[in-house]
């Protein structure tokens, strides 16, 4: 178990108040009691995580004959505050106490001994989170997905309606990036979160700077031409080289790129495709020269989907190429949950507009679920409907179980507390 693991288990035990007062240690001060835990900080999804805060504020702890009261930092080891914590932030000058699992310094912050409380969670949940760190890293539902299954439906759509918030609260500070980035131009966005959205996983970072390295307005000056757009995407990414050099087709995305190249003056940029050496349907190379083609119809991007979402589905579909282009619905619709939504949602946020952020989120729901190696793992104890589903499921799956965040995932962290009230008043030990 990590430090960061640790830290995040002991708060999850102080913050749900799943202890007795008697699993606190106070050193030699006596009687202790806890009156009120506090109330979490923000987290690092709402806020800037490089600013250091307490982990909980407003907390009331009776150490002896006198109560303390103010914010709380916690920690698996008393020293992790001094050594990384940056401790003498004046951030934490509300700090009023610290708990910590072990106490193996005694700190002292402005002349003072910093009051240390040893918090010793039961057996029973310590057992429940080392089962579920084991299921989490072995990439297993497991007993999690037991519970999950048995839950009631009102308290599973909870559970996803946050999960999908997570994600979409991610992609679109994605888009937000890129936009601040980008100068604030959203057609320039659109584009880069468009090639970006053609990519799984570390591929992302190859589409983004291959966008980076052709900028917008030399697709507009294509004209329409797609043959200039497929040999810009091509001949950038590096595929108008090696084996399928001396094929036709190739030979004349060669004279095409390298004519654009020296007009636009680009530079090549590093990027990395596996799989290079053979061309399925599944590689970048195909999967560029649609971009190609979207790209050279649609240069006002931004505004092109904005007007399609509206629509509807269909236009939606239409508007990415759809069967014409031997694109199978399932993938169209791939782009409208990485791409479109995110966009909208991030334009929706910029601009105040509500119902075209209400519109992002509608989208979802038309989208069938995707079926992929997270869904399944949850597949026995829940059956997704729609894209909102698939999409909570694979934030809890990558976000949570991959990252062995049990305890600040919202299935986890549920099931710790209802099997804290289930030892309550039966001999916790």
């Amino acid at each position: 178990m990590t430090e960061n693991q640790t830290r995040s288990f002991l708060a999850l035990v102080w913050g749900h108040r799943l202890f007795r007062d008697d699993q606190l240690e106070v050193g030699e001060v006596g009687e202790c009691a806890v009156e009120h835990p506090g109330y979490a900080a923000e987290t690092a999804a709402d806020s800037d995580a490089s600013i250091p805060s307490p982990d909980f504020a407003q907390a009331a702890v009776r150490i002896g004959a006198t109560t303390l009261y103010g914010a709380v930092r916690v920690d698996g080891r008393a020293s992790t505050w001094r050594d990384g914590g940056r401790m003498s932030d004046p951030a934490f000058d509300s700090v009023a106490f610290h708990v910590v699992g072990e106490r193996d310094r005694v700190l002292v912050r402005n002349g003072r001994e910093v009051p240390t409380l040893v918090l010793k969670p039961s057996e029973e949940l310590v057992g429940w989170y080392a089962e579920s760190l084991a299921t989490a890293a072995e990439g297993r539902g497991g007993a999690c997905a037991e519970f999950f299954g048995g839950l009631a439906g009102v308290e599973q759509g909870q559970i996803v309606s946050r999960l999908l918030a997570d994600r979409l609260r991610r992609k679109t500070a994605e888009v937000e990036r890129l936009r601040a980035d980008l100068g604030g131009d959203w057609d320039e966005t659109a584009y880069v979160c468009y090639l970006r959205s053609l990519g799984m996983g570390d591929q992302k970072r190859s589409y983004e700077a291959l966008a980076r390295s052709i900028p917008l307005r030399c697709f507009v000056r294509c004209g329409g031409d797609v043959r200039q757009a497929e040999a810009l995407l091509l001949g950038q990414s590096g595929y108008l080289s090696g084996v399928f050099e001396a094929e036709p087709a190739v030979r004349q995305w060669q004279d095409i790129y390298l004519s654009l190249k020296k007009e636009y003056g680009l530079l090549r940029p590093v990027v990395s495709w596996a799989g290079a050496g053979v061309r399925p349907v599944s590689l970048p190379s195909t999967m560029l020269l649609r971009a190609a083609a979207l790209l050279v119809r649609a240069t006002q991007l931004s505004e092109r989907v904005r007007e399609a979402a509206m629509q509807g589905m269909t236009a939606l579909r239409e508007l990415f190429g759809g069967a014409e282009q031997g694109m199978s619905v399932q993938k169209v619709d791939l782009r409208i949950i990485n791409f479109v939504i995110p966009l909208l949602t991030a334009m929706g946020r910029a601009t105040r507009d509500t119902g075209l952020q209400e519109r992002a989120l509608a989208l979802y729901d038309e989208v069938a679920p995707e079926s992929n190696r997270y869904t399944r793992v949850w597949a026995g104890a829940f059956r997704p409907e729609s894209a909102s589903d698939s999409q909570a499921l694979i934030q809890l799956s990558t976000e949570y179980c991959a990252r062995g965040r049990c305890a600040d995932c919202p299935v986890g962290v549920l099931r710790a507390v209802r099997l804290w009230r289930g030892l309550k008043g039966v001999g916790v030990k």
